[in-house]
This record gives structure tokens, C-alpha cells and sequence, in this order.
């Protein structure tokens, strides 16, 4: 299995659009999902930003192309003097947006374009070691460098996929940290909005679920920090924003699941403060099915906001169901690893 993720690509410019070349009886190749670009890819994947295996062809998102990028007609592919090595993802199904299409990101800023595909090519891996192997090679981290004029923090992510009892399911972790810089000299008090513009500080952990940040505040007394933050969330994908969380370190640190009825998704946000910092964990764990078809049901009511929806019970809300089962398969592989 490690002679097949590690394989050699060699350049070949146009190769049915690929800067490698192709061999016909293995389909179509895709890309890592942290891929978007010709030198793009996570700290796991591309760490150097080194030219890479990339498919033009596969959309990174789910937004209609532009007009100037309809206008430019066919797509030109790089050509490569050099592709480093890379993990080939190929696939033989037929090439549509059902096979493409990709999981909308929790942040904008950060890639990880999970498609259909992905799903597939972990489930036909044959033996339950080549599928859980599989799954490990699209499992990425890396960190998107912060915007001091938006006072928006560096953000640290890490997404780990998982082949568990013929289901695949899916890790998300997007940390942050915000120090004091700057406080109001008579009342020792530091207030930063950061509401606008509203998608920086906008997380959607699937698509029914969505949290802005607001504010945070920092104020000194004698010497000792203490902090506060507020957030949004939007349990209606395209309505307001009105179920408002506002988080004091005075009351210790902050746990709040915001685990979705409509799709097979558990969330949690984490405050603390730590060494007078605010640290905020962003939590996702999903089930996104058998991966048997394009179209199964768990799949769709995470992929698109207008398919139809998966109804949880309130018994699996409570008891973070879909957490607690990928909390088991990282715990299996984890036992694997120690034997």
C-alpha cells in the first residue's frame, strides 16, 4: 500500500489535461483536497509550495465561474519541468459536479475540498488497512497566516479523515489565539469589534450551522487579565444571526455544542483564556455515510443546503453521537499504531 500513495509522478505536458502522465485503465485523476492550485497544498501535502499534481477541472468550491473566466475559453494546464511526488488520486466514475462538488470549507480561507471522489477512492480500497491507510493520505493540517488590519489571528487547522465500520467519517480542528495589545490607558480595557466584514470571522461548521464572532475584550486590573467574547449563530442557513453566546473567563472556560438536527454533524466552540491569551477551538466531527453512492443520503444533507435533510433525534443530539463515533475510530487507529 505505501509503493501505491508514494508513487513517482512524471511530466508530461497535456496529457489529457494532467502535467503527468496518464494511464487510460486507471480514469481520471483528482486532487488532494488541500490542493487548489498548481503550487498549493497543505504543511502535509506541499509545505514548500513546490509545483504539484493538479486537475484544473475539479472545482475547489461550488461557485459558477466568473464572467472573465468564461470568457477565457479553454483551460490552459502548466506545464511542469518538474512534479514532485505526490499521491495519485484516480478515479474511474463518470466526471460530473454529483462526483466533484465539494464540501463548502468551515472558513473561507481554509482549503480542504472534499468530494465525492475522495470518499470513493477510500471505500474501493479493498482490505480495511488499505481503506483506513486511504483515508490517512487526505488527512491534512497547516496554519493560514492572519490579517493584522482585520485583527484577525493566525488560524491553525488540522482535518483527519477515518474509515470506521463502513462509514466515513471526518475530523475538523481550527484553532486561534488572540493576545492584548493595545488598552484604553485610564480604564485598562481593550475592545475590539471584528464583525466586519462579516466573512473573516464567519465559521460554518456544515450547512445548516454558521457563527460570527462579534467582539472580544480584554481588561487589566492590578496586574491580572481577565477577558470576555461574543459570538453569533445562524441555525438557519441565510437568516439572521440571533442566538448570541457571550463567553466570560471569570467563569472559566467555555464548552458549547452546537451539534446539527439536519445533518450528521457535531460542533463544538472552545474559549479559554490561557497565559492571558483568549484560545478558541472550533470542533467538527462528521458522518458522511457509506459512500456507496454519489447520492447517499447522509452525504447530500452535508454537501448542499438545499437537499433533504437528515433528522437526528434529540437522544443522538445529546449524546454527540457522531463525536463519540469518531472518537472511537481515533481511538482504534491509535491502538493499531501501539500493537
Amino acid at each position: 500500500m505505501s509503493d501505491e500513495l508514494e508513487t513517482a509522478l512524471s511530466p508530461c505536458s497535456g496529457c489529457f489535461g494532467f502535467p503527468f502522465k496518464v494511464e487510460g485503465s486507471q480514469g481520471w485523476a483528482g486532487n488532494q483536497p488541500c490542493v487548489h492550485g498548481p503550487t498549493e497544498g497543505c504543511s502535509r501535502h506541499n509545505p514548500k509550495r513546490l509545483p504539484i499534481a493538479w486537475n484544473k477541472r475539479i472545482p475547489s468550491d461550488k461557485e459558477k465561474p466568473g464572467f472573465f473566466e468564461r470568457l477565457r475559453g479553454k483551460i490552459n494546464i502548466p506545464d511542469y519541468d518538474e512534479v514532485q511526488k505526490s499521491i495519485r488520486i484516480w478515479s474511474s466514475l463518470h466526471l460530473d459536479h454529483s462526483i466533484v462538488d465539494p464540501l463548502d470549507p468551515i472558513h473561507k480561507s481554509i482549503h480542504y475540498a472534499l468530494a465525492y471522489y475522495h470518499l470513493n477512492w477510500v471505500r474501493t480500497a479493498g482490505p480495511p488497512e488499505s481503506q483506513k491507510a486511504r483515508a490517512y493520505a487526505i488527512s491534512c493540517h497547516g496554519t493560514v497566516v492572519g490579517d493584522a488590519k482585520k485583527c484577525r489571528p493566525d488560524f491553525e487547522y488540522w482535518v483527519r479523515p477515518y474509515w470506521h465500520n463502513n462509514s466515513f467519517l471526518l475530523k475538523q480542528v481550527i484553532k486561534f489565539t488572540i493576545e492584548p495589545k493595545k488598552r484604553d490607558p485610564v480604564f485598562g480595557r481593550e475592545s475590539v469589534y471584528v464583525g466586519w466584514p462579516g466573512n473573516d470571522w464567519t465559521f460554518q461548521p456544515c450547512p445548516h450551522v454558521q457563527h460570527r464572532f462579534r467582539e472580544y475584550q480584554f481588561t487589566e486590573t492590578r496586574g491580572l487579565i481577565k477577558a470576555s467574547m461574543s459570538f453569533s449563530t445562524n441555525r438557519d442557513f441565510g437568516g439572521p444571526f440571533d442566538d448570541r453566546t457571550r463567553w466570560h473567563s471569570i467563569c472559566g472556560p467555555s464548552d458549547t455544542a452546537w451539534n446539527c438536527q439536519y445533518c450528521c454533524t457535531d460542533n463544538w466552540v472552545q474559549l479559554n483564556l490561557t497565559e492571558d491569551k483568549i484560545v478558541v477551538y472550533m470542533s467538527t466531527w462528521k458522518d458522511l455515510g457509506s459512500a456507496r453512492t454519489a447520492y447517499d443520503a447522509k452525504w447530500l444533507a452535508a454537501l448542499r443546503p438545499k437537499a433533504a435533510k437528515w433528522r437526528r433525534s434529540r437522544a443522538e443530539l445529546s449524546k454527540h453521537s457522531v463525536r463519540a463515533t469518531v472518537l472511537e475510530a481515533e481511538k482504534e487507529v491509535k491502538s493499531s499504531r501501539a500493537k
